[in-house]
């Protein structure tokens, strides 16, 4: 396939081609950018590790829609037209063009995007066991490159816990991925008490998504989102409406040893910790009513006990400042939120990495960033 006919089925599988969005990606333009980043990778002094990155199999998306009935499932031709996505060849290939040494594959899809499944415990076993099996067999195939992170079946606490231990114990993967959003279990259901637990115990960390779907509206009365809005601003919503939920429900008082990561730079957390803090503040005191919570005040410092990514799809240098100021170096990962892009991962992976080259730290810091964090949550340190 000729690269701008992949540009434009990635763009179409997405809904923006219809919207006259598609970006003028020429042949050069592409060229361009894979020449920048060979040029990174060869003046490269330190070893990255993409902390939060996607990838999958059409085995998945063949098994929701044969359980499900639901053809084609949403994210069908997306993840056909996205190679690095599904083809581990493809995505090495990407990985040494942009400079990534090892890349820490979180699943998708969600099994929730299917809700006939979702709803069926063994159904949803069974879509996680094909998924984490598909995963794990590229890790075995690379060990060097890749590590996995399971597909966890919320659907129930036992179906979900014997996966979780299954996909740790057999398969070696290192944690466990979950979603948020307004048509899924709330994170502080107590259906999720037992895999706060587990995470503990087996001292592994858990990434969180956002899952808002694009049929569910921004206003009530119409069909669905408009103009990708669920997923450009919405999904930094749910993830941090997740975060407070499950501050104020003291699930950090509880668990204080719990690596929780969030995704996209902490959304929208760092961004407006003060004007939070200074809204709780005022409200309490002028109303006499404190927060239903038992965990301390002042609030906003129990936020800092989650890990975030630098996924910001973008070159945005001072949003990952923010989130460095916020959440300190020693809880920042480099993650590229790749393969999702127009280039198959590329623009997002060079963009998270100039973010943080950007910013000029001190190598330690660096260090901490593109590899040493991550390498101590998932005990490989």
């Amino acid at each position: 396939m000729k690269r701008r006919d992949f540009l434009k089925n990635a763009m179409l599988a997405s809904g923006l081609l219809g919207m006259g969005q598609l970006p003028d990606f020429s042949q050069k333009e592409f060229e361009e950018q894979q020449a920048i980043a060979l040029e990174k990778k060869k003046e490269k002094d330190i070893y990255r590790i993409d902390g939060y990155c996607h990838f999958s199999s059409m085995s998945i998306i063949d098994f929701l829609e044969e359980a499900s009935g639901i053809r084609p499932h949403v994210f069908r031709s997306l993840f056909a037209n996205t190679p690095t996505l599904i083809n581990v060849d493809e995505r090495l290939a990407m990985m040494d063009e942009t400079g990534v040494d090892l890349s820490v594959l979180v699943p998708l899809p969600w099994i929730e995007t299917a809700p006939p499944v979702y709803a069926n415990p063994q159904l949803a076993a069974q879509a996680a066991q094909i998924l984490n099996d598909a995963i794990a067999e590229v890790v075995a195939g690379h060990p060097d490159r890749f590590v996995g992170v399971a597909l966890l079946p919320t659907t129930n606490p036992d179906v979900m816990l014997a996966e979780f231990e299954r996909a740790v114990n057999e398969l070696g993967m290192v944690g466990g991925f979950y979603v948020v959003g307004p048509t899924v279990k709330p994170p502080d259901h107590p259906d999720y008490e037992q895999l706060y637990q587990k995470a503990v115990e087996l001292n592994l960390p858990l990434w969180m998504h956002p899952s808002r779907p694009g049929n569910y509206p921004d206003y009530v009365g119409e069909p669905g989102s408009q103009w990708q809005i669920w997923q450009a601003l919405s999904w930094l919503l749910d993830s941090s409406q997740a975060m407070v939920r499950l501050v104020f429900n003291g699930l950090f008082d509880r668990y204080p040893d719990l690596k929780l990561i969030i995704h996209h730079h902490g959304a929208l957390i760092p961004l407006f910790a003060q004007r939070m803090q200074n809204g709780w503040d005022y409200f309490e005191q002028n109303t006499g009513v404190k927060q239903p919570t038992s965990i301390s005040s002042p609030y906003i410092e129990h936020f800092k006990k989650f890990y975030c990514d630098t996924a910001t799809q973008g070159r945005e240098p001072l949003l990952i400042q923010i989130a460095l100021n916020f959440f300190g170096s020693d809880r920042v990962l480099f993650g590229s939120d790749g393969p999702m892009d127009v280039t198959a991962g590329r623009l997002f992976t060079n963009a998270a990495i100039d973010s943080v080259e950007d910013l000029k730290l001190k190598k330690k810091d660096r260090e901490k960033i593109f590899s040493k964090n991550i390498l101590r949550l998932i005990n490989r340190a």
